[in-house]
């Protein structure tokens, strides 16, 4: 049997085309995965530089929160202090116009050597009396932080505002017979 030059060129042709299609049909998947993993190498490389700058500006983030945890009140181990932080609070609202109809504390949590109570509260006023209030709780600094608020029209005028918010009040534990007078919050006078 004699091959033509015609047919020798289609046979070549042919295998040509049958090697590039299984090639394309084989490496695909593979081309895929490699610019998979490449982009992940390119974020993986962002994140390292963002972890050398954090770990680059770790004295300063030291020095911050030791600044924070010097402003916490201290209270004696095993001491209640909800009584204390409700008391605080209640101040702190009357001062400001804020009425609170209902307060549940939390259990004390620890969080290292830190320690938080959170104090649910229901409360009504005006929007004057919020504003000022919210800003009274900012300005005592770590002491006490809103985590969570909800306003809503309250009845008794269009300028009454009825709610919920949950406070969390930090504060450290002095160790056992160590006597240090807990610091008292800055009060703001309106």
């Amino acid at each position: 049997m004699k091959v033509s030059t015609r047919e020798m060129g289609l046979a070549w042709a042919t295998a040509m085309v049958l090697i590039l299609a299984g090639t394309y049909w084989f490496g695909q998947p593979r081309a895929k995965a490699w610019k998979d993993a490449t982009k992940e190498r390119e974020a993986i490389g962002w994140k390292m530089k963002e972890i050398d700058h954090l770990l680059g500006d770790q004295t300063n983030v030291n020095q911050r929160l030791e600044v924070l945890r010097k402003q916490l009140p201290a209270h004696p181990q095993g001491k209640d202090v909800t009584a204390e932080l409700l008391m605080t609070l209640e101040r702190t609202a009357q001062q400001h116009g804020l009425i609170l109809l209902r307060r549940e504390p939390e259990k004390e949590k620890s969080v290292g050597d830190l320690y938080e109570v959170a104090i649910n509260c229901t409360w009504e006023s005006t929007l004057d009396a919020l504003v000022h209030f919210l800003y009274a709780l900012q300005i005592q600094g770590a002491i006490l932080d809103i985590r969570q608020l909800t306003v809503t029209p309250g009845q008794g005028g269009p300028d009454r505002l009825k709610g919920n918010f949950t406070v969390d009040c930090a504060y450290t534990r002095t160790p056992a017979g160590w006597e240090a007078a807990p610091r008292e919050p800055e009060q703001t006078k309106n």
